[in-house]
């Protein structure tokens, strides 16, 4: 029963997120407390990880209210079904109709898919024994299995799965990424821990890259319209500078007409002065400024 009790209670520390990706510590805890063989937990601690992301997906589907028995298959999930039943019954040999009960409470499906797809794929491989199988599995003959369980295959067989689906293309990514972790345990001095978490650690960089790069793209865009609005204001104020410029140029020339006036004026005698000084005083009774306005200076 070690295996069993190990992978319900891995099971739940995921369902608790209690455990993060290739926690290798988690792993060999529960192998030393259930006394299994070190690395026995690696392969099954994948494969409920992965079937724990498949299931995430579809669930944040929109409208996607499929029930548990016409879900499809997956390769992830058929590997960890004749795993399961073959260390399970390499272990205490137990009756093939407890363990598959307990295979469909660890994938989440009812008991009745669960038995159905077993045995649907035990016939297939019984028909073509002499041909390679793509899964690879080894489990116990159906000659060997009990009557019991027979009799429930039968009954299993109007459920309305179908045993050859095609794939979706989330089904086919999570086949790839079943059969790269396999293959990557079998290399010689390859460890699969440290190959996903760098995968992982290399994803969240490249993540933090995109959100520091979207946040410099905005900052160029903040600066690029700051330095237009700054343009414009420059140009007003130019524009602002000439014209005052223009004005003054105006009152200056006023001014010097004031001051030519007041010295042909100074320079008449005094007779002369009091005879002028009514023509005079309407000369400079007004002057155009520099802004367009008449400016009385006497009366």
């Amino acid at each position: 029963m070690g295996l069993k009790s190990a992978l319900f209670d891995m099971k739940e520390a995921m369902m608790n997120q209690q455990v993060e990706l290739a926690d290798e510590a988690f792993i060999h805890e529960l192998e030393t407390k259930y006394q299994l063989r070190a690395g026995s937990l690696v392969s099954y601690f994948n494969q409920l990880m992965m079937m724990k992301m498949q299931n995430q997906n579809r669930e944040n589907q929109p409208g996607d209210h499929t029930k548990k028995i016409n879900r499809k298959w997956t390769k992830v999930e058929i590997e960890f079904m004749f795993q399961y039943i073959t260390e399970r019954q390499e272990e205490w040999g137990a009756n093939i109709t407890e363990i598959l009960d307990e295979v469909a409470k660890l994938l989440d499906r009812g008991y009745q898919s669960v038995n159905y797809k077993y045995y649907a794929l035990m016939k297939s491989k019984n028909k073509t024994s002499h041909h390679q199988n793509d899964l690879q599995f080894t489990t116990i003959s159906q000659t060997d299995l009990p009557v019991l369980s027979a009799e429930v295959m039968e009954d299993s067989l109007s459920l309305p799965e179908k045993a050859s689906e095609e794939p979706s293309q989330e089904e086919d990514l999570l086949d790839i990424l079943s059969g790269l972790i396999a293959n990557v345990e079998k290399l010689p001095g390859m460890n699969l821990n440290e190959l996903l978490r760098s995968l992982y650690q290399l994803t969240n960089m490249a993540l933090q890259n995109q959100d520091a790069l979207q946040e410099m793209e905005s900052m160029k865009s903040k600066v690029h319209q700051e330095k237009e609005a700054l343009q414009e204001k420059l140009a007003k104020k130019e524009q602002q500078l000439l014209l005052e410029k223009k004005r003054n140029d105006e009152l200056q020339s006023e001014v010097a007409q004031l001051a030519k006036e007041i010295m042909a004026f100074n320079q008449l005698g005094d007779a002369a002065k009091i005879q002028n000084l009514k023509a005079y005083n309407q000369r400079l009774n007004y002057i155009i400024d520099g802004f367009g306005l008449v400016l009385k200076i006497g009366s």
